[in-house]
């Protein structure tokens, strides 16, 4: 492993970490894995972070601003009604898996129990609920349009974790998300 300023180390060993998330989450995330995926040592790791704990809420905080990144760039020029479809794309595709969304229910079960995750969780969980508000205000109320963003979302969240509970949910997590999307939006 080449010799990086500490900073740079740390801001790889984060990148890292950030791949295990999107590939095989946050649950993936341990010193051996991020070592291994950098290319490095595990002791490395422990040497710029305190904890696995403090590693994975950096993990989730670089994982989860890509990915808000990444839609807030996709969705310029949509309506409300496309935009959430895109952004729930997991849940409301015919062939969608829940896969992204899984990793925003994923975080929320870790930030239950891990103090770090569950500061970089609500960091994160408050800036997504900012760009679904900006999507869903239009020229109504800035306060209205923040509760729905949070109802939708945590709606989002919850079915995405029901799906990776099972795939027999009593009724199907398209049509629950598809609906509360159009409540919203009309």
């Amino acid at each position: 492993m080449a010799y990086l300023a500490r900073a740079e180390r740390r801001r790889s060993i984060v990148e890292a970490a950030a791949t295990v998330v999107e590939r095989d989450g946050l649950s993936a995330v341990t010193a051996r894995v991020v070592a291994d995926e950098l290319g490095g040592s595990q002791g490395q790791i422990h040497h710029h972070f305190a904890s696995t704990d403090e590693l994975a809420g950096e993990a989730w905080r670089h994982y989860a601003a890509q990915q808000i990144d990444e839609y807030e760039h996709e969705i310029d020029g949509l309506d409300a009604y496309d935009a959430l479809v895109l952004f729930f794309a997991d849940l409301v595709s015919t062939d969608g898996d829940g896969h992204a969304l899984a990793r925003w229910a994923e975080a929320n079960a870790h930030a239950q129990q891990r103090p770090l995750v569950a500061k970089s969780y609500v960091e994160t969980l408050t800036r997504l609920t900012d760009v679904l508000a900006s999507v869903l205000a239009g020229d109504s109320d800035a306060a209205r349009a923040r509760t729905a963003a949070w109802r939708i979302l945590m709606l989002g969240v919850g079915l995405a974790g029901l799906t990776r509970i099972t795939e027999d949910s009593p009724v199907p997590a398209r049509d629950v998300m598809l609906s509360a999307i159009r409540a919203e939006t009309d």
